[in-house]
């Protein structure tokens, strides 16, 4: 059960942005059971190369999932924005996520060496983890 802390100032909870630590960790844990199965599936039939591959990429959503919280809580203790500076905000964090994936991405393909197909498929999986936990949630609500 995810749960909303309301800020001082704040007539809500400030729209339930800063959540406990249950929620990321849940997730987390999701996106690391996804990846570990996937990269088992491809240690059997395809070796281990390819399961490192998958171990990377989901290790990238997992940053990818980190990155996500870390803005939405220093979103929710921001003072009172207006509504261009909260869109601002909001694309800044799109595009610090964005560079560091991309870089990472670089690194596993371009310095390691490693197999792209594997890496971005297990990225995949881990972002559809967080697309499935966001959906829950917002059920909840």
């Amino acid at each position: 059960m995810e749960c909303c802390v309301t800020l001082p100032g704040y007539d809500k909870p400030a729209e339930c942005a800063l959540r406990t630590g249950s929620g990321i960790r849940r997730l987390l844990l999701i996106q690391f059971l996804l990846a570990t199965a996937f990269s088992i599936a491809l240690l059997v039939f395809y070796g281990a190369w390819p399961a490192i591959s998958a171990g990377y990429g989901g290790g990238v959503a997992a940053i990818n999932a980190l990155l996500l919280a870390r803005c939405e809580q220093r979103d929710a203790l921001a003072p009172a924005r207006t509504p261009d500076q909260s869109l601002v905000a909001a694309y800044v964090c799109v595009a610090q996520r964005f560079l560091v994936i991309s870089l990472l991405f670089g690194l596993g393909m371009g310095l390691m060496k490693l197999p792209p197909l594997a890496m971005l498929a297990s990225f995949i999986v881990g972002q559809l983890a967080m697309v499935i936990s966001g959906t829950r949630q917002l059920k909840q609500n």
